[in-house]
C-alpha cells in the first residue's frame, strides 16, 4: 500500500521545492508524481490565453486518480508527458513509474475531489505570500515557457488569481500540515520529514 502523501498550494509556493527535499531524504524508497502531467489537451483551434488551466475542469481527474489507485495498489502506471508549449500530452511516450514506500503528489488541485483525497496519508498545505508567488511565476513562465510579462500578468488577473481563491486555497482546510514558507522553512519540513519516517517504520 505505501504512504501517500499530498503537497498541495497555489502557482510558485513552492511545492515542488518541498516535495524535492522530502525526496533528498527518502530517496530510492519514494517517488514524486506531479499533477501538471495531468492536464487535459486543448482542443484544435482554442486559445490557450482563454482557457483557465487553474480550474479543475483543466484536469483529467479520472486518469488522475485511477493512477493513484494502481500506485496504491502496488501496480507500476505510465504517466503522461504533457507540454505548456503545445498544451498536449506527446503521445508518443510516457513515463514509466513503479511503486514505492513512499508516494509524493504535488499539485495545485491534489485533494480537490473528495475520493482522491481519501488515498492520502498526510496532506500538506504550502503557504506563500501572494506577491512572491506572482514573482515566481513570471521568473519560471519566462524563462522555461517562453511567455511575456504582460501574458503573464494577464493571465494571473483574469484566471490565477480568481481560481486560487475559490478552488485552492479552501484545500487549506482539508490539509494536516499547514506549511509557511515552503522549502525555506527548515523546522517545518525536518519535522515533516521525521512524521514521514514514523509512519513508514508502522507501515
Amino acid at each position: 500500500m505505501g504512504t501517500f502523501v499530498a503537497i498541495i498550494g497555489g502557482s510558485g509556493a513552492g511545492k515542488t521545492t518541498v516535495a524535492n527535499k522530502i525526496i533528498e531524504r527518502f530517496s530510492d524508497r519514494s517517488l514524486c508524481l506531479n499533477m501538471d502531467s495531468y492536464y487535459r489537451d486543448l482542443e484544435p483551434g482554442v486559445d490557450p490565453r482563454n482557457v483557465n488551466f487553474d480550474a479543475p475542469a483543466a484536469f483529467d481527474f479520472d486518469l488522475f486518480l485511477s493512477h493513484l489507485v494502481d500506485l496504491k495498489n502496488g501496480k507500476p502506471i505510465e504517466v503522461p508527458t504533457y507540454s505548456f508549449v503545445t498544451y498536449r500530452r506527446d503521445t508518443s511516450k510516457t513515463i514509466h513509474v513503479d511503486p514505492k514506500e513512499l508516494t509524493i503528489v504535488e499539485g495545485i488541485l491534489v485533494i480537490y475531489k473528495k475520493e482522491i483525497r481519501k488515498l492520502f496519508d498526510l496532506a500538506i498545505y504550502v503557504d506563500e505570500d501572494a506577491d512572491e508567488r506572482l514573482i515566481r511565476r513570471i521568473e519560471r513562465d519566462t524563462k522555461e515557457r517562453g511567455r511575456s510579462i504582460e501574458s503573464i500578468i494577464f493571465q494571473y488577473r483574469r484566471f490565477v488569481a480568481p481560481a486560487f481563491r475559490s478552488f485552492i486555497e479552501p484545500q487549506k482546510y482539508d490539509c494536516d500540515i499547514i506549511l509557511p514558507r515552503g522549502g525555506e522553512n527548515h523546522i517545518g519540513l525536518s519535522i515533516i520529514k521525521e512524521a514521514l519516517e514514523r509512519m513508514l517504520q508502522k507501515s
